[in-house]
């Protein structure tokens, strides 16, 4: 309920700060990026001490660096901070899927990830619309706002989270025939000898360029369409809907595609995300907006609930953190490029055909990750039979 700064990144550093388009563009992209590190020494980190205590000492990082933007001028010290938050975010964020791995099994993890994805959407439902009204006349609030409910978060993790992290004999887990048998080694030998995970990221690269795009040019295409006065409103009270369509909706679409792979539920996704952010190439109107929202939300639903199972299903127990981090790292690197080469791209080129390239590359998703989840499909039935 508290994320009030994420969502109107964009319009803070164009509109607050004053950078380009292509200024701000680069600079998601560089905080997108910071993922990368982040990532890595999360990971390691989660994997090698205390789970629960490592998250929570990086997410109060995050944190802090909110709380002071609230109390300082705006300037350029403002995007460092806010550089520095997105690392911490990022770092906490192994923690957070390798403890929810940790917590579930094969068949309660879908569950698990959709009831973390559903409460933190709840809270979402609310945030940005509050942001929306926040950001005008009150701005600091929309940081210290922020920083509050996430330390509140943390105490309560802390107080009423048990620590995860499995104990194993390393001898015993060569003997068992499953992808999540602890290994030792590196996390690219890991990696190595799964290598489902590498393709099923790398086709992940170009399902998060087009998403990117909800961030970074939704906020600007409201602004288009709507003037700067309404557009912040219109963009949160699509944010907003985006919130409500999980909270009512998530629990329907979970009990209907359970029954498929998580691969498959995740090229369903792209092909939502194709329809719902390609319509809007011919959207003017608030109400087509919002149903352009309802579409592209749910291809959001299926993502999410499906993405962390595949990838905790097919990593072991010893690398978890890790190989969240690496698939991280993998999947980010095209929401990194969005913001840029979008930012760039609007340079010269009208907003709206934006849409028509996000279009073209989440079909193409689709239909690859399709074909990905097939291939997989034989391969298991005949290694199954033999």
């Amino acid at each position: 309920m508290g994320a009030f700064v994420g969502p109107l990144i964009t319009l803070l550093l164009t509109d607050k700060i004053g950078l380009s388009t292509g200024e701000a563009g680069f600079f998601v992209t560089i905080s997108t990026s910071m993922f990368v590190p982040a990532s890595m020494i999360g990971g390691y980190l989660s994997d090698r001490f205390n789970r629960k205590n490592t998250l929570c000492i990086l997410t109060l990082m995050q944190a802090l660096c909110f709380l002071v933007c609230g109390f300082i001028e705006l300037s350029m010290i403002v995007p460092v901070l806010l550089l520095m938050a997105s690392f911490f975010s990022g770092a906490a964020q192994t923690s957070s899927a390798a403890m929810t791995a940790d917590l579930s099994d094969k068949n309660n993890r879908q569950g698990a990830f959709s009831l973390l994805y559903l409460g933190g959407n709840i809270g979402f439902s609310i945030g940005p619309l509050i942001a929306g009204f926040l950001y005008r006349n009150y701005l600091p609030l929309l940081f210290i706002g922020d920083a509050l409910t996430t330390i509140l978060a943390v105490i309560i993790i802390f107080i009423n989270v048990p620590e995860t992290k499995p104990q194993y004999v390393i001898d015993e887990e060569i003997l068992v025939d499953d992808f999540e048998r602890a290994e030792e080694g590196s996390a690219i030998q890991a990696l190595l000898k799964r290598p489902q995970i590498l393709v099923f990221g790398i086709i992940s690269i170009l399902i998060s360029f087009s998403y990117s795009q909800v961030h970074f040019s939704l906020p600007l295409y409201s602004n288009a369409i709507f003037g700067f006065n309404d557009g912040p409103r219109i963009f949160g009270a699509l944010m907003s809907t985006n919130g409500i369509v999980v909270v009512i909706m998530t629990i329907f679409i979970i009990g209907y595609t359970k029954k498929f792979d998580a691969s498959f539920n995740v090229a369903l996704s792209a092909i939502f995300w194709a329809v719902g952010l390609g319509m809007l190439y011919y959207v003017k109107s608030f109400k087509m907006m919002i149903i352009s929202t309802i579409i592209w939300t749910i291809g959001e639903i299926l993502h999410a609930t499906n993405v962390g199972v595949y990838i905790a299903n097919n990593s072991p127990k010893s690398h978890r953190a890790r190989f969240n981090s690496l698939y991280g790292i993998i999947s980010g690197s095209g929401q990194a490029m969005g913001p840029v080469i979008v930012g760039k791209y609007l340079l010269n080129n009208p907003i709206k055909n934006v849409w028509v390239i996000t279009f073209f590359i989440a079909l193409g998703c689709g239909i690859i990750m399709y074909g990905f989840n097939a291939y997989e499909n034989r391969k298991y039935k005949k290694i199954k039979i033999e």
